[in-house]
């Protein structure tokens, strides 16, 4: 058997390591652009889903066009900020600034009145996010979607199915949809409560069982992401 030199083998192991990384970077490169087109064409189906708008790869984009007039960005004082668009928002990175300097992503529908705004949080085990759509009274829960990046399975992650998601607004499951406003016009949010602990009422969902931490951490996620936009509510709603 033909013995080789260690400086042989050496070099021929590092030949490979980087031939190999080489190949990887070369594909990873050539599907850069799918991949951006696929988290493009997730988010956009994602916000239709919201609205009730079921889609497919082959339609979501005609679909977007026919549902979504713009996105836009405000502050919190509800001025619109010129020249940014809500799809160039990192909401990440928003949440770390103070109030007064943040930038508020939101679309509007083309039903006049009616919008979707994205919202973040931090889950058990990493970040979850989702989109609320708002009926013209901006108050009143029109539909929702969740997602996570790892809650735990059969428990947290419950909040990307539609049964959890289903509790937030109309549907054949649910007689009235949620509000974010009480009857003294406050803003309270939705709370999301451990099953059988509370009295049914248009601000509090059922949790979900055994995932007690994620649901919290989605309660405090559509709080903070959505109080504020309660100037921009008051300035727009329409009864």
């Amino acid at each position: 058997m033909k013995q080789f030199s260690n400086l042989y083998i050496f070099g021929f192991s590092s030949a490979l390591v980087l031939a190999v990384a080489a190949a990887l970077s070369f594909t990873a490169m050539a599907l850069q652009d799918k991949q951006k087109e696929n988290i493009e064409i997730e988010r956009q189906q994602n916000i239709l889903a919201a609205l009730g708008v079921n889609t497919t790869k082959a339609d979501v984009l005609s679909k977007f066009d026919q549902h979504i007039k713009e996105g836009i960005v405000i502050r919190a004082d509800g001025s619109r900020v010129d020249g940014e668009t809500a799809d160039g928002i990192d909401l990440k990175r928003e949440q770390a600034k103070p109030l007064n300097e943040r930038l508020l992503p939101l679309y509007l529908a083309q039903e006049d009145g009616v919008v979707v705004i994205p919202v973040r949080g931090a889950g058990l085990w990493g970040p979850i996010w989702g989109n609320v759509a708002l009926e013209r009274d901006l108050n009143t829960i029109r539909g929702v979607t969740f997602d996570h990046a790892g809650e735990t399975p059969g428990l947290g992650s419950q909040i990307a199915t539609m049964d959890f998601q289903e509790r937030f607004f109309k549907s054949e499951k649910n007689p009235s949809a949620k509000k974010l406003f009480d009857a003294a016009n406050r803003f309270v949010s939705i709370k999301v409560e451990k099953p059988g602990t509370f009295t049914p009422n248009d601000h509090t969902v059922d949790g979900i069982s055994g995932g007690t931490i994620t649901s919290k951490a989605l309660e405090a996620m559509m709080f903070n992401s959505l109080e504020p936009y309660q100037t921009f509510f008051s300035q727009h709603k329409s009864n």
